[in-house]
């Protein structure tokens, strides 16, 4: 059974309860961990510890993903360790280890970010991209997916970050680099959080230090209605539609994966029931818009859990 639809149903009744109360170290929601950090606090969040065994304790990772994520927490850890004090606000965490802006948002690779890290103020972040071999220098755009890509993702986790974070401490910045199977070093002045980078180094992955004034907006209606229902269950007020047009991207941009055939990949979906994985054409709540399910006996079984939940979710649909 969906994990937030059991634990509405059970503590649903408690005066100021909320779905997003339950921290899961191995969630996928960037929309809810962004919440779950200013709810709780970014230690509450951190998944380092997902990486301190091995990759048998991480089934939902491939073992190659595991340990190429693995290498990054640990060169950030390590950073952290020996250049910012115990508690500083600019101190490195690790929030996400692979994401999708919204539940049921992601429908290829390409629409998968990896690792988050942000700072005690949640108003910085590291995004990092891991990808196979690296890829050939021989001029051709089509061939340099690895940094399309990994704008995009930045472009995309600040667009959210500023959507949901309309109110509260301004945003500074999202800075984001990739690695790969042969160049798995992180450059220091991607790290340090104090200078901004003044470019790459030849051959190197590229650093793009984006910010809450010259981000592309780069959420879809689609995925905005899933962030506003999530929003809604956390009991947060809903950005003005100013906003809303801030962060509004098209279809058009997304970028169209050549060299990087992987990123054309649909992606599985899991039933919010039974847990059996199954493709996009998984029937989905026309309600939250939130979860799926293998078909109609599933979505009818967990109704009851699901319901206090989805009632959230159709009142903002009705406003």
């Amino acid at each position: 059974m969906d994990s937030a639809a059991f634990a509405h149903s059970i503590f649903g009744g408690l005066p100021g309860f909320n779905p997003l109360m339950f921290v899961n170290t191995s969630g996928l929601c960037a929309t809810t961990k962004l919440l779950q950090c200013r709810n709780f606090g970014v230690f509450q969040v951190d998944i380092s510890r997902k990486f301190q065994r091995g990759p048998e304790a991480a089934p939902d990772l491939t073992e190659e993903d595991f340990y190429a994520r693995k290498d990054v927490v640990d060169q950030v850890g390590k950073y952290t360790d020996e250049n910012i004090p115990e508690g500083h606000p600019l101190e490195w965490v690790p929030i996400l280890y692979q994401f999708e802006v919204a539940r049921s948002a992601a429908k290829r690779d390409r629409d998968w970010g990896h690792i988050v890290f942000t700072d005690l103020t949640t108003t910085r972040f590291l995004l990092v991209m891991c990808f196979g071999p690296s890829q050939c220098d021989c001029g051709n755009p089509y061939h340099h997916d690895y940094e399309e890509l990994t704008k995009y993702q930045a472009d995309r986790f600040m667009s959210l970050a500023t959507y949901v974070y309309h109110k509260g401490n301004k945003l500074n910045w999202v800075r984001a680099t990739y690695t790969t199977t042969d160049s798995k070093v992180l450059p220091v002045s991607f790290m340090d959080p104090n200078n901004v980078p003044t470019g790459s180094e030849p051959g190197k992955p590229s650093i793009f230090h984006i910010t809450a004034d010259d981000f592309v907006p780069s959420l879809l209606p689609a995925e905005l209605e899933k962030i506003d229902n999530l929003l809604a269950q956390s009991s947060r007020e809903l950005p003005p539609p100013a906003l809303r047009q801030k962060v509004l991207g098209t279809k058009e941009a997304r970028p169209k994966p050549e060299a990087w055939m992987g990123g054309k990949e649909k992606v599985l979906r899991q039933c919010a029931y039974c847990e059996k994985l199954g493709d996009q054409k998984m029937p989905m709540c026309s309600r939250c818009k939130l979860v799926r399910y293998c078909d109609a006996t599933c979505q009818k079984a967990a109704w009851k859990a699901h319901k206090p939940v989805c009632k959230v979710a159709a009142n903002v649909t009705k406003a």
